[in-house]
């Protein structure tokens, strides 16, 4: 007979190799968030607000480079800002709150593709979406689309279980009551597309299923006051104390931005197409297959809506709504994906779907195409005249796409005798490739970023005396605030600052000539301006001194620091 600690070492086993396989996967999830430097412009900005934020204590009226910027609610910058009081000011915590996001999501995910269909489902939803090409790398960067990704997902899952004929009345109560508080907390992410957006999916679906009952079970009477509470305080506060709010983020950031192409985003109509193609990698065509199959075989189960059909709509609605805009961002989309993943994990389950040998000839072949394709980067007219620096990226893709190839043909070696061992294989192997792909864009920092650039100078004086003025010359990094630790003073340059430096026009300088005035007029002085500049301000003596350089941008000084007032660096940098 088996004795008694056979049998506790045979349990242990699938629980040591379980906790095995979740720290690995939280180490590819989280591990490599501070091995990156700020890119410019998204991460540089929406690192800086909430540090100003922290610096000047100002919680209500969001600041970026010390002016007033109201493009986007309030609730990440208040995450980020409490982050850096209890963690520190590092790209780690910067990018933590996406990162953690995106995590949360899967486990939605799960818990949704398991309350639909059975555990595989969910297992199989949250393994797909970790793995899809887009939502990982949106969760290892910071922006504010994640963020707003995760509370509609939470708003989607309230709904969905406030309409489970299973569960008590109680229940059904308290997932409506989250719904309604997981949408105010999207507006707070992001705006108004966080009660929208949901809305309409619902519009839809009562006009192709005919049926509105549902409604009845969403708790108004007690939603609404949620929703309204959590919501509404931050804007009528801002309001309260910026009369310019209203006008600006709902007419111009939100009417205007839809309606309009000022912001110059506009694309195809196939934009979002190809968006999701590329990043439902490798699962796009799974995905599509999935999406087909489930709305002919779609069921209501226990629910009083038909769920599946629902998170089709879903994927269908907020595609179409951002196709017709006339600004387009590839971040727009990021939340379809967790729909999409809860409807590939029905489908498995449904279907008893198990890896195929044409699904894992497909990744392998895709391996291939990144591996042959990582060397045409250094042709692109944007990156030819610097095609020496971006091989070193080459060689990090290539190396993604070996590790999409070596895996899935570990995998199709494996699946037959050990087909455990192949999903492993396989959902490790394609989480590492995309993490080696994010990874590797530190080889090229320095084309968006500006922290190389900032170190070089505090190694050649110390530090930027914090009295100084310190200015941006016909250019704005959005990277260089955060890694100075201090505001800049921007010179003919207005871009996303024109709001605020229309309210508040002492806080810049209007012209060249200008800044030439006040630069002589200055003891000392620093600058940062794009290397034309430079060699503009050299042709006509005006006094610099250079600290720090690379082939886009020059930091300079009023005058030659004295090599004794070099004085230590500061600690954070």
């Amino acid at each position: 007979m088996e004795s008694n600690s056979t049998k506790k070492a045979s349990h242990r086993r699938p629980r040591a190799i379980a906790l095995g396989l979740a720290g690995l996967f939280l180490i590819l999830w989280f591990g490599a968030l501070d091995e990156r430097e700020f890119f410019n412009p998204d991460e540089g900005r929406y690192a800086e607000i909430p540090r100003e934020m922290v610096a000047s204590g100002d919680w209500i009226t969001p600041h970026l480079n010390g002016l007033k910027y109201f493009e986007k609610p309030v609730l990440q910058y208040w995450i980020t800002a409490v982050s850096y009081l209890a963690l520190g000011q590092e790209e780690f915590v910067a990018r933590l709150w996406p990162a953690l996001a995106g995590f949360l999501t899967l486990l939605l995910v799960y818990y949704m593709g398991r309350r639909l269909a059975g555990v595989r489902a969910g297992v199989v939803a949250a393994a797909a979406l970790a793995t899809t090409f887009q939502f990982f790398v949106f969760s290892q960067i910071v922006t504010l689309d994640m963020g707003l990704s995760f509370f509609l997902t939470l708003a989607l899952w309230g709904f969905i279980t406030s309409q489970d004929l299973r569960a008590a009345t109680s229940q059904q109560r308290n997932s409506a009551i989250l719904m309604w508080a997981a949408m105010a907390l999207a507006v707070l992410s992001k705006g108004l597309v966080g009660v929208v957006l949901p809305a309409l999916v619902l519009i839809v679906y009562i006009v192709i299923e005919r049926d509105w009952t549902f409604l009845r079970r969403l708790h108004w009477d007690i939603g609404i006051p949620v929703f309204l509470t959590i919501a509404l305080p931050w804007f009528v506060w801002v309001q309260l104390r910026n009369p310019e709010f209203f006008q600006f983020f709902f007419i111009r950031e939100h009417f205007g931005r839809y309606a309009l192409d000022e912001h110059r985003r506009s694309g195809a109509w196939y934009y979002f197409l190809a968006i999701l193609l590329i990043g439902s990698l490798p699962w796009s065509f799974v995905y599509f297959k999935a999406m087909i199959a489930s709305w002919r075989k779609a069921s209501l189960n226990h629910f009083t809506i038909n769920p599946v059909r629902l998170l089709i709509l879903w994927v269908i609605t907020f595609t179409v709504f951002y196709s017709i805009s006339r600004s387009k961002l590839p971040g727009y989309i990021l939340p379809v994906y967790p729909a999409l993943a809860v409807l590939l994990g029905c489908y498995a389950q449904r279907e008893k779907i198990r890896l195929s040998q044409k699904l894992l000839l497909a990744i392998a072949a895709l391996g291939v195409i990144v591996m042959a394709a990582a060397p045409m980067i250094t042709r692109i007219p944007k990156f030819a005249d610097d095609a020496d620096l971006i091989v070193p990226f080459v060689i990090w893709a290539i190396g993604a796409g070996g590790i999409l190839f070596v895996s899935a043909v570990l995998a199709m070696a494996t699946k037959m005798h050990y087909p455990r061992f192949a999903v492993a294989a396989l959902g490790f192997g394609v989480l590492l490739s995309w993490q080696v792909l994010v990874t590797g864009t530190e080889s090229v920092e320095d084309q968006f970023s500006s922290e190389t650039l900032v170190e070089n100078a505090l190694d050649e004086i110390g530090d930027f005396e914090a009295d100084v003025p310190f200015y941006s010359l016909n250019m704005y990094d959005q990277t260089m605030p955060h890694h100075l630790g201090r505001t800049l003073t921007v010179v003919k340059f207005r871009g996303e600052l024109d709001m605020g430096i229309t309210r508040e026009p002492a806080k810049a300088v209007n012209s060249v000539e200008e800044f030439r005035r006040l630069w002589r007029d200055h003891r000392q002085a620093y600058a940062i301006m794009p290397r034309a500049q430079f060699e503009d301000e050299q042709a006509i003596g005006t006094s610099l001194s250079v600290l720090s350089l690379n082939r886009n941008a020059v930091i300079v000084a009023r005058a030659a620091p004295a090599e004794n007032s070099k004085r230590p660096r500061r600690s954070d940098h």
